[in-house]
């Protein structure tokens, strides 16, 4: 199973986003779902109305982090494919949905493409019953972006854990 992840939050922006959770050793603890994982020195993490978007140094690739309003996974798919339909040009499920069990959480895993402003897109997407409440992955990136990175997002991903 391929285990890159790209996040995209669709009406996010960066510009004048704040760090607002504590970052150590290149630990960042995610509090909206009381998860924690590591990152790369060279990326950036910034937080902003609980929604945390891990990129890397070009932002060609980005990780974002967020919570659901659903109580339980099969709602929250519910509600990933409304956001998805809204955001999406031509969305293709790439790997059916696949559930998996992650530090102890349990999770449902699968990949899409489609194209966004007329650009192709890979998204991976993550739903994890986190320790909090629903936690949402939802990775964004080209091809090519996410074969380069591929080790450093399967990192990513694999060092999500509850706090």
């Amino acid at each position: 199973m391929k285990t890159f992840f790209c996040i995209f939050l669709f009406s996010f922006t960066l510009a004048n986003a704040n760090l607002h959770a504590q970052v150590k050793h290149n630990l960042y603890t995610y509090q909206a779902a009381q998860v924690e994982f590591w990152y790369p020195n060279e990326w950036q993490i910034l937080e902003e109305e609980n929604v945390a978007t891990l990129q890397n140094r070009d932002g060609s690739l980005s990780i974002t982090f967020s919570i659901m309003e659903a109580d339980q996974i099969e709602e929250a798919l519910i509600e990933l494919e409304a956001i998805i339909q809204t955001q999406l040009t031509q969305p293709q499920i790439t790997t059916d949905p696949e559930i998996v069990e992650l530090n102890g959480m349990m999770g449902v895993v699968s990949e899409l493409e489609g194209s966004i402003n007329g650009s192709p897109v890979q998204l991976g997407v993550f739903i994890i019953d986190s320790p909090q409440n629903v936690l949402l992955v939802l990775g964004m990136g080209h091809e090519l972006t996410l074969q380069k990175h591929n080790r450093m997002l399967d990192k990513i991903i694999k060092s999500i854990k509850p706090i």
